[in-house]
């Protein structure tokens, strides 16, 4: 079963989700923009997706195109003689869709409804996405529902350098966990005005905000954070990865991901595996976290995030502690990789062979 993967890159949540999957399939391979090396201008390294595609494309089973936007969906302007599976990866969610709003409907019109009609099938994260899709105006094609995955299983390598850094940073104040991208979508600006109103209440808390964003908008998050007078309890981390990220996890005793826009976030599915309660809003999937009490979903407002927060930092660590064990049974059951990845090798093969359609995972609606 050889399945060629075409994204923008192999960063950030549909990076991991990619990464993943390459894993998991050792046929698979993955082109992106940022494959071909030999241009730096997006048409030039376009052009050369264009070529090793071309190239490449008959020797696999099926293509299994992630994201939505960039110049790579312009691959499948033509229909294809092989299957062809399309996630757009919260793409086409109405809050995402506001967001240059009219350039959207533009290219909508100009290549990407038809681009995302030449599909053989669609994937979903989750029921709602499902619906984007088809409010989208793709009505014909069927879509197979499998939210994102991590192992919870993984020997998780510690970097213990940085976490008695971390540890003297907070100087045995509760350690608060922001780590998304770094983007106005992720709720990080109210985050922080959230937590000027709790240092003015309880000045036992620091927030550690870790991820990558561009220049100007960090700039704006550090003079946001130093006009408050925060220096000393709110961190700008910059970004982790692998043992790093483990690590800052490890160290933590809330996660609070309080963004506005958001499709299936692997955050919250990492918090969890590391056994910390999370603090997230509606925009992510995640609704059954105030029913099984093992954290909070809240409306993404600064009074919201304020209250929750002054509520959750009153808890002593033990029972923060326990509402992330309960997490982690929940998240385990449900997003455990295995799972997960069974999920996806029923799908490809049902593609490839159209042997043992996956039923109870198809959505015709």
């Amino acid at each position: 079963m050889k399945v060629l993967h075409i994204s923008k890159n192999l960063v950030g949540g549909i990076g991991t989700v990619v990464k993943t999957l390459l894993k998991l399939f050792p046929l698979n391979k993955s082109l992106n923009l940022d494959s071909p090396l030999k241009n730096n201008n997006i048409f030039n390294k376009y052009r050369d997706l264009k070529d090793s595609f071309a190239n490449e494309y008959k020797k696999y089973n099926l293509i299994h195109l992630h994201g939505a936007w960039t110049l790579h969906i312009l691959l499948f302007k033509k229909k294809l003689h092989i299957p062809v599976l399309i996630s757009p990866h919260g793409a086409l969610d109405r809050i995402s869709l506001q967001k240059s709003k009219y350039k959207k409907k533009l290219v909508k019109y100009l290549y990407m409804k038809s681009v995302y009609e030449n599909a053989t099938f669609f994937h979903a994260l989750t029921d709602k996405e499902a619906q984007d899709i088809r409010d989208y105006g793709i009505k014909n094609i069927p879509i197979a529902i499998i939210p994102n995955g991590i192992d919870f299983e993984e020997r998780l390598v510690i970097n213990h350098k940085l976490q008695e850094r971390l540890l003297k940073l907070a100087e045995n104040r509760k350690i608060i966990l922001s780590l998304s991208r770094l983007h106005e979508s992720k709720g990080i600006e109210i985050l922080i005005e959230s937590f000027e109103k709790i240092c003015h209440n309880n000045n036992k808390n620091v927030l550690f905000i870790v991820g990558a964003g561009d220049e100007k908008y960090n700039s704006f998050l550090f003079n946001k954070i130093t006009d408050s007078r925060l220096e000393n309890n709110i961190f700008l981390l910059g970004e982790m990865l692998d043992a790093d990220k483990n690590t800052v996890y490890n160290i933590s005793n809330l996660f609070v991901l309080p963004s506005l826009n958001e499709g299936f976030p692997l955050t919250v599915l990492e918090a969890y595996r590391q056994k910390i309660p999370v603090i997230t809003t509606t925009a992510t999937p995640f609704e059954e976290i105030a029913d099984k009490k093992c954290g909070w979903y809240i409306e993404p407002t600064v009074d919201n995030i304020y209250s929750t927060l002054m509520y959750a930092t009153s808890l002593h660590n033990e029972d923060l502690k326990k509402m992330g064990k309960i997490g982690y049974e929940w998240m385990n059951k449900n997003y455990n990789l295995k799972i997960v990845n069974s999920m996806y090798q029923d799908l490809y093969l049902w593609l490839i062979t159209k042997e043992n359609k996956p039923d109870y995972m198809i959505s015709n609606r």
